[in-house]
């Protein structure tokens, strides 16, 4: 059905992304390819669909893409989209300040379908994505994993022929990931083929029924999950922690003075009910610490950080810094003690320079600087996370882990008191959770802290020594990983506790 021979990938440099490989895509398959930050997961996945090279042209370009015995670059672009849904990891990229309702019916409308389809399709999609309280939204308005599951389903809206999703889980909480993967499975009968990228093959493992492996430029050959999964060495070759590892020993946390306390903070921003988003939340993180954050899809996680960066207006509350009263504190005052590292890095870059970003992080005031102690310290950074090589190189440039990693050198070179992590792309691949580490150790040695923001619950007890439960507005737990995971507020969530629940037949 789709053929993939001897393609061939690259941006201009000594060496492609991908290397004469070949895929074959047979009707009715469901493959799923997982490979590190970085691999080419992304650029393969463009190229399968035709956005390589119909609307992004690569100056090393080669092999040959079919799609039903026809070269892809026969179909002209409305048969082609009209027959291949791609849903990207960058979700923002793909979604306009539309509604919700307005967004997933944009495909149909597209095409012409009647009104009264297009009203009986958008009741299917939102019933079955379970987003009823999203109807009226602007898209804009929404969580990072909200909007996640309006672009999945307005993928969905047109029936496609297939369906190619980069990394489709990121952003989205184990209850939502479970009711994708139900939607797949209902949607299976609709769609000839499923294509998707992620970094961990479980929250899938019920949808697909191959899995290859996309390492050093080549893909292997697609398999059974069951002969896959459980080789730890496979994985660990592939630059990827092994989806059915052990869960490791947590060592006890040393904590020092406290760095922020936040009281009764409750937000103008209300929901659609009237409810505020927040209400009276108190936190507190001390010195040595890393504060897990896990709530639901639009709990209100990141209007809680937000408030605390000054960036979301509260109706009333308190902050205190490091001993000081911060209520009053201007953004900028405020980022001077709280870094911000989210998810997708370049929401936030803006200098010219991957050294211009650090120095600007370091001084607050200028991309460059002439004192040797500004300097020392950036360059300093830069080595630390692997970015040496790219001091001079754009931001834009970079790969998002490479942005990821320059989020935490610039957090890491400025004396952030604390780091707010917002679901790190680093979480799964092996280079990317070293940085991680040591990005956490290097802040906790140093009598600073970590707020973790994920919906990775492996993630969160592997490296957290507190968790906080955000449901509905309110803190509904704060303490200990092992009587977090027990706890009635977490039970309330239906997920499963990392490493307690069998990880299902593979």
């Amino acid at each position: 059905m789709l053929k993939i021979n001897s393609l061939r990938l690259g941006f201009g440099g000594p060496d492609p992304v991908i290397a004469e490989t070949d895929c074959h895509l047979q009707e009715g398959q469901r493959l799923l390819i997982c490979g590190e930050a970085g691999s080419g997961k992304t650029t393969f996945l463009a190229a399968v669909a035709g956005l390589i090279p119909r609307l992004l042209p690569l100056p090393d370009y080669a092999g040959e893409v079919t799609l039903m015995g026809r070269p892809i670059a026969a179909f002209d672009k409305t048969e082609l989209f009209s027959t291949i849904a791609f849903v990207s990891q960058n979700i923002d990229d793909q979604l306009w300040d539309l509604c919700v309702e307005d967004v997933i019916a944009f495909p149909l409308e597209n095409r012409g379908v009647e009104r009264h389809a297009i009203r009986e399709r958008l009741r299917t999609l939102i019933t079955a994505f379970k987003i009823e309280a999203l109807r009226g939204r602007r898209v804009l308005t929404l969580s990072g994993g909200e909007r996640r599951m309006v672009a999945i389903a307005a993928a969905l809206a047109a029936n496609p022929l297939i369906l190619v999703m980069d990394e489709p889980t990121t952003g989205l909480d184990p209850a939502a990931r479970a009711r994708l993967a139900a939607l797949l499975q209902t949607v299976a009968g609709s769609v000839s083929a499923l294509l998707v990228s992620e970094q961990d093959p479980l929250a899938l493992l019920s949808v697909i029924d191959r899995i290859a492996l996309l390492s050093d430029r080549h893909l292997s050959r697609p398999v059974a999950p069951a002969e896959i999964v459980p080789l730890d060495e496979a994985w660990r070759d592939a630059g990827l922690l092994p989806p059915l590892r052990q869960r490791k020993l947590r060592p006890p946390a040393i904590l020092g003075r406290s760095l922020l306390e936040a009281r009764g903070l409750t937000t103008r921003l209300a929901r659609p009910d009237g409810q505020p988003v927040l209400r009276g939340v108190d936190v507190d993180i001390r010195a040595g610490e890393v504060l897990a954050l896990i709530g639901r899809n639009g709990a209100g996680k990141t209007t809680l950080f937000k408030a605390m960066l000054g960036l979301e207006k509260t109706a009333s509350g308190s902050l205190v810094l490091d001993g000081t009263n911060a209520q009053a504190w201007t953004v900028a005052a405020r980022a001077r003690r709280i870094a911000y590292i989210p998810q997708n890095m370049r929401h936030i870059l803006f200098n010219m320079t991957v050294t211009g970003e650090v120095i600007f992080a370091i001084t607050a005031a200028s991309a460059s600087s002439t004192d040797p102690d500004v300097l020392a310290r950036a360059a300093a950074a830069l080595e630390r996370y692997g970015l040496s090589g790219f001091a001079e190189a754009n931001p834009f440039v970079l790969s998002a882990r490479q942005q990821a990693l320059l989020g935490l050198a610039c957090a890491d070179a400025a004396g952030a008191l604390i780091a707010i992590v917002d679901e790190p792309l680093l979480a799964r691949d092996l280079k990317g959770r070293r940085m991680l580490e040591l990005f956490i150790a290097t802040l906790k040695e140093s009598g600073r802290s970590v707020m973790l923001i994920s919906h990775d619950l492996e993630l969160v007890d592997d490296l957290a020594t507190r968790m906080m439960i955000l449901d509905d507005g309110v803190i509904a737990f704060d303490g200990g990983l092992d009587e977090g995971w027990d706890s009635p507020a977490f039970r309330q969530l239906g997920w499963p506790a990392p490493y307690r629940e069998m990880a299902g037949e593979v």
